[in-house]
């Protein structure tokens, strides 16, 4: 017999875990109920097989193996736009450039995964070409808007010592902004190439280490080996098709308010209003939480 927890985090302020229970029950012997919140439970079974999953539009329910990696967590790993902020950046350089429109069809067909991220990327930076870069730069920073959330979760993580890094598609001058704000550890990005007047080209500066899903799981699994800890302490956290190379290698992934086909194809998903609700996802408590918090 296999052993997994089976996470239960209702939209809404009241999680009703009865019928919940009385499914599972059906397929798995239930050792027992923990209750994480007012909106959150954990339910630990045994089985032979991976439960089934269990869809449901007013809760997210997540299904991983009950093991010392489920919260014993090492390094966890971000993607940016619309993940630890809810901006797309790239389509607030486009705003100034009156390309909204169309680096956001691009952005969103990449997101899908329905076309190839680092051409989609090449396509839309082209697009970018002729904004006069240095005189933007501050406003859109001041644009940024943290996800709720993210704040706390960084916050718990960072006080048990875990290792918290921002892979971003986007670019390297506002990864560092949300590094500084958050508190953490690493931010990789790409850098967008400027004429001698500070004017964009059009191009970027890394072509040949493009930020894109493959440089994510390499990274990921390199940021590992440097610190030394199981890749099963790992975890993804995005919501793009350039995500899911990177939850596919790490212990674990989180696909967060995820395109369809993203939320189909990760380890879990998270469709609440908070980022910190990974916590519980992680196993912790609310009362684990409001003390970490604290300190």
């Amino acid at each position: 017999m296999q052993k997994f927890v089976i996470t239960v985090i209702s939209h809404g302020d009241i999680l009703d875990i009865v019928p919940f229970e009385k499914t599972i029950s059906k397929e798995c012997n239930i050792v027992k109920t923990i209750k994480l919140s007012s909106r959150s439970s954990d339910i630990h079974v045994e089985s032979v097989e991976r439960p089934q999953d269990i869809d449901t539009a007013a809760h997210d329910v997540i299904i991983q193996k009950d093991d010392e990696y489920r919260r014993n967590k090492k390094l966890v790993v971000f993607d940016m736009d619309s993940t630890l902020i809810y901006q797309e950046v790239i389509e607030l350089i486009a705003a100034y450039a009156n390309v909204e429109d169309k680096v956001r069809s691009i952005t969103n067909r990449a997101m899908n995964n329905e076309i190839d991220f680092k051409e989609s990327l090449k396509e839309r930076v082209a697009l970018l070409k002729g904004i006069r870069f240095e005189d933007i730069l501050n406003e859109i920073k001041d644009k940024l808007v943290i996800t709720e959330g993210v704040t706390d979760l960084c916050h718990v993580l960072k006080e048990d010592g875990v290792h918290l890094a921002v892979l971003s598609g986007g670019f390297i001058e506002f990864a560092e902004v949300i590094k500084k704000k958050l508190n953490l550890d690493v931010a990789c990005a790409n850098v967008l190439e400027r004429d001698s007047n500070g004017i964009l080209t059009g191009k970027l500066v890394n072509l040949d280490e493009i930020v894109d899903g493959e440089f994510k799981a390499n990274k990921l699994l390199s940021m590992c080996k440097e610190l030394n800890v199981p890749v099963k302490s790992s975890v993804m956290i995005g919501d793009g098709g350039n995500d899911l190379p990177a939850m596919s290698v790490a212990g674990f992934g989180v696909a967060w308010n995820a395109k369809p086909i993203v939320q189909m194809k990760a380890p879990s998903k998270l469709n609440t209003k908070s980022l910190s609700d990974v916590l519980y996802i992680f196993g912790y408590t609310q009362e684990e939480i409001n003390e970490k918090r604290r300190h």
